[in-house]
This record gives structure tokens, sequence and C-alpha cells, in this order.
């Protein structure tokens, strides 16, 4: 499809949204996503944030009764080859379709046309706020109709959760296997379930189910109690077979018997079918209940559900964390499956590096700003994931990127990162200007890469990075091509001009000696009395004991010296602030760097 026409499927467009939570004019163009987009950050980014704003802009749309949206913004879709602009500034809605402006009214009256067919939610989690908000005005609506109407309305907004595996479970076996052979297979193959052993129906005590207006979803139970009334108070065991044969005159389709059991299972109060119990058979003959399923199974089944039978091309899915639960040798699959329902709009939330890789061309890095959540700038995604596409995945490239720091120490080993983070905990009261975040880049040669490959890019880097060389021969060597001396301090060096004009975001130095240190290699396990390595070191060596046997010298020591360094981290976390004093001297450096940037 070119820039120039307009999707007859449901395809979300441009998002801005402002005063949600941490969200203030953060604006996001969903365009090149094609169906998918991945929203990719870390925890308290505003992941999930983005999630809740778009069930709250299409919750006030679909009925403004029902929910009004706390937040200024404007969306951008296209549907049934119009174009939808909204614009909301939490008092009116400005509406144009195509040139033309329409009123909220409009909008709502004329939904099959305006409006995408459904917002799905799947989450796996307890946490319910995302439902509490925004979804269950819709779903108690929905349950007060089918209690009190013969004719059902649609449900645009449903959240889906594993209090509704039994019937997506039931939905999936109710397709014709030898028309729908790609839901046979996830059901024989993926989820290795040979068939439905029998299913356990438990009724309603209360006989006030008996009022409710007569509809397709009390036809539906009726078929299942294989009798004109509703059996209130029983349990009703019946095999697979049977099941199907009872519902052999359901005229419904697959999406619409979920909806049904949906209606009949999810009302709190006085739900018609309180309980739904499957065992199953697999495939190695054992006989399980589908909930001893494992959590991934689960999440597979609900997402299985959402995008085969519940969605089409007019819908809106949201999936916060779909791989949550799941292995992490399955989190790549997940790609190829939502790969196949582009076709659908699906927004989907993840920190996990796996799935950062299987959508490695969808995603949307988020990061933020004094705590404002923000979108990273694609040209430095691109700058950062060609320097370091052999060091880093790409969610600890988004990690990088997302940094809201004046200043990123790039170090090079995981325990420097954790030496020095202790350290500044003690004597930060010192250096109160001090704001970093430190990144391990596993060599030195690798420090020096990024430091010289972020500052040859034409973008400017409103921060500064700090290279922290561990003083021996490798980094002495790498700290002495591409670098030259600070006139200010000689001990600090900086990135050589570029075009002879000077930069202020890339310096470099070698781990201080402190006075009377003789050895030409200092590391910054060296930064404190001899004593605490000594005392890793034995540990070290009293924890190897017994594990000679087949390792070559070369092997033990190096085990030794990577062991007696991660103990040193360790025991780090419990040192008293005067073990940190060599420290002193990286912070006052960090700190001369700091007033460079004027």
């Amino acid at each position: 499809m070119t820039t120039n026409e307009k999707s007859q499927y449901f395809r979300l467009r441009e998002l801005t949204i402002s005063g949600y939570k941490n969200i203030n004019n953060l604006d996001v163009s969903f365009k090149d996503q094609d169906g998918i987009t991945v929203l990719i950050g870390n925890n308290g980014c505003g992941k999930s944030n983005i999630i809740e704003a778009l069930s709250s802009i299409f919750a006030g749309l679909y009925n403004e009764k029902l929910h009004t949206p706390q937040f200024s913004f404007r969306i951008q879709y296209e549907l049934l080859y119009h174009t939808i602009d909204i614009v909301y500034d939490k008092q009116e809605y400005v509406i144009t379709v195509d040139d033309y402006q329409i009123s909220k009214a409009s909008l709502e009256k004329d939904k099959d046309i305006y409006l995408p067919k459904n917002i799905i939610a799947c989450y796996s989690g307890e946490y319910l706020r995302l439902f509490d908000l925004f979804f269950k005005p819709y779903y108690d609506n929905y349950i007060t109709i089918v209690k009190k109407e013969e004719k059902l309305p649609s449900l645009p907004l449903l959240y889906i959760n594993k209090y509704n595996l039994e019937i997506a479970v039931l939905t999936l076996f109710f397709y014709d296997f030898s028309v729908f052979s790609d839901i046979s297979s996830f059901c024989h193959d993926t989820l290795n379930i040979k068939n439905i052993k029998n299913i356990t129906f438990s009724f309603n005590k209360d006989k006030k189910v008996l009022s409710w207006k007569e509809n397709e979803v009390i036809r539906m139970v009726k078929l299942l109690c294989n009798s004109d009334s509703i059996k209130v108070g029983d349990k009703e065991t019946l095999s697979y077979d049977v099941f199907k044969r009872r519902l052999s005159s359901y005229e419904g389709n697959e999406r619409e018997l979920f909806q049904h059991l949906y209606g009949a299972t999810m009302s709190k109060k006085d739900k018609i079918i309180t309980d739904i119990s499957i065992e199953v058979e697999l495939n190695t003959g054992s006989v399980i209940n589908i909930n001893d399923l494992s959590e991934g199974e689960k999440k597979y089944i609900l997402m299985k559900v959402i995008l085969e039978t519940l969605a089409d091309e007019n819908s809106l899915l949201l999936f916060d964390e779909p791989d949550a639960h799941i292995h992490i040798s399955r989190k790549a699959e997940l790609g190829d499956i939502f790969e196949k329902y582009k076709n659908r709009e699906n927004v989907i939330t993840t920190h996990s590096p796996t799935m950062a890789v299987s959508f490695s061309s969808h995603l949307i890095g988020l990061g933020t700003d004094k705590g404002q959540v923000v979108k990273i700038d694609h040209d430095k995604e691109k700058i950062v994931s060609r320097i370091t596409e052999k060091m880093w995945n790409v969610h600890e490239q988004n990690a990088f990127l997302s940094s809201n720091k004046p200043m990123t120490l790039l170090v090079e080993g995981k325990t420097d990162k954790i030496h020095i983070e202790e350290a500044y905990k003690h004597l930060s009261g010192d250096f109160p200007l001090l704001d970093f975040d430190i990144f391990s880049m596993n060599s030195s040669e690798h420090i020096r890469e990024v430091l010289i490959g972020l500052s040859c890019s034409e973008i400017k880097w409103d921060k500064q990075f700090v290279g922290i060389f561990d003083n021996d021969q490798a980094g002495q060597k790498d700290i002495g091509s591409g670098f030259e001396k600070e006139k200010s301090e000689e001990r600090i060096k900086h990135v050589k001009y570029k075009d002879g004009m000077p930069s202020t975001s890339f310096y470099a130095f070698l781990l201080p000696k402190p006075s009377g240190y003789t050895d030409k290699d200092f590391t910054i396990e060296n930064c404190y009395d001899a004593s605490k390595y000594e005392e890793a070191f034995s540990a070290a060596l009293e924890d190897k004991k017994g594990y000679f046997v087949g390792l070559s010298i070369d092997t033990i020591a190096d085990d030794l010296k990577n062991k007696s360094k991660t103990i040193l981290a360790n025991n780090a976390k419990s040192f008293a602030a005067s073990d940190f004093k060599e420290f002193r001297h990286i912070f006052e450096l960090l700190d001369k760097i700091r007033q460079l940037r004027g």
C-alpha cells in the first residue's frame, strides 16, 4: 500500500497523548509498523500507560456515557478507506472524517463505519487496573443487557485473561478441525492435546437466573442442559462428543460461542454457569485438568483465540507483555505468530530481549526524561544499533538510549559498575551535582569504539559520555588512539576534535592510581585495601577446592580470578564508607568533566 492509499482495514497512524500519568506531549507514529507495534523499554518507562491511554480513548469514543478520558489526545487512523482524525482537549471533541467534520454523536451512531469493531486487551497477571478503569463499564453494561434483553449487543471492549481459559479452550475445539487445519495443529501439536475427555458445567443454585430474558445466551445454556429449562444448582459432566452433539443445533459461530459463554459465566453475582472444568487427554495418554497446563501454554491459548476468533481486520489488539510466563525457547515463536496476524492492528509491550529480536522491524523504543515518557530518537537508534550490534542485544541498546541522566559512564566489566555504584552511595554527599548511569562494555576496546562511533555521528547528544578505562596495558593502548589530553586536566582525555570543532560530550580517563601504588596494572578492585581482595580470593579458593580435576592451570586461574571478582563485588555492598576512599579520585575526575559542559 502506498502512502497515498487508504486502508480498508483498521490501521493506527498517529497518536499524541498529553496529561496521562507520566505521558506528556508524547507523539508516536504507527505509519511504518505494518500492523505490529512493539513498545520496548525498561520497567517504569510508560509502556503499559500507552496501552491504558489507548483503552481510555476508545472507551470514550464508543460511548461517552460509559467513560470519559481525563487527558488530552489526538489520534488518527484509517478504516474502510476513511481517514479519521480525532482531537480531544478534555472538554470537547473535534472529529474529522477525510475533509469533513462530524459530531461525537454521529461518530457513536455510525460506529460500524468510523470506529474499529472492537478493542481487545490481553493481560496475564493479577493486576486488574486496566479492566477496572476502562473495560468494566462495558462489561457491566453487557451483562445487564444479557439479563434483560432478547437482542444482545456487541461487546466493543473485551478484556481477556486467565479467567477466560475454559471458554477459550471450548471455542478452539468447537472448530471443524478438518477445515481449520491450523487450529487443529495448534491444539494437537503445539499444546499436545489429543482431545477433550469431558467437560463439567456447574449451574447457579439461585433460581433468579431463571428470570433472565430468553435470548441467545439462555438458548445456548438450555442446549447444554439438553432441556427446556436450566438445571439450577446441578452439575453435569459431558463427554466432548456429547457437548458437540448438544450444540449441533446452535446457530452461532465460534466468536459468538465465546461471547455467549462469556455472558453466561462472567457475571460476578448471579452468573448462570458458575464453573467449567475441563479434562483433556494429552498426546502422551495422560489425562489432566486444563488448569494443569503451564502458564505459557495458557497464555498461548488466550492469544490464539484472540487472534483467530475474536478479532478481525477491523480490530485493535492490546497485548501487555504477551511473552510473560512463556519459556524463553518459545518466545521467539511469537514473532511468527503475530506476523501471521498483522492484518489486525497489534500493539504489544515487552522488555524481553528475545521478543525484541523477534520483532526487530516493529520496535518503538521508549524511555523517560525528567519522569516523562519519551520516544527514543530513531536516528540515534540506528547509530547505536550499528555501533553496538556485536556487543548488545536490542533491549540493551534501548536501555542505553533511554537513559535520561546527564552523564553516561562506560566501564569495562559488570563488577566495575557495581563497585562505582556502591562507592557513590557513600560519597554522593561530596559530589551532589553528579548524576549518571553506568553501562558495562566487556572490554576497553568496546568503550573506545562506542565513544568514537557516537562522536563521529552527525547527531547532537545532549549529554556527556565518559569512558573509564582500566589502568592496564589494554586500557592504556585503547585510550592512546583517537583521544587527546584535555587542557584543563591532563588525566582527562576527550575524543579528538572533528573538523576542528571541539566536543563537550565525549571523554575518557584511566582509573587513577593512588600514590605509592607501583604495579604496572591497576583495575577497579585495586581501589580497595588489598585485604578486601585477599578475603574474596580466599573465599573463591575455598569454594573451588575439589574441582581442579581435569582443568588446566590457566583455566583454574581464570576461574579463581572471575569468582573472586564476583565475591568482592557482592561483599562491597556491605562495606563501610571508609573502604571507598580511593574511589573519591574517580568522582573528582567525573565532576571536573561535568563542569566542562558549562
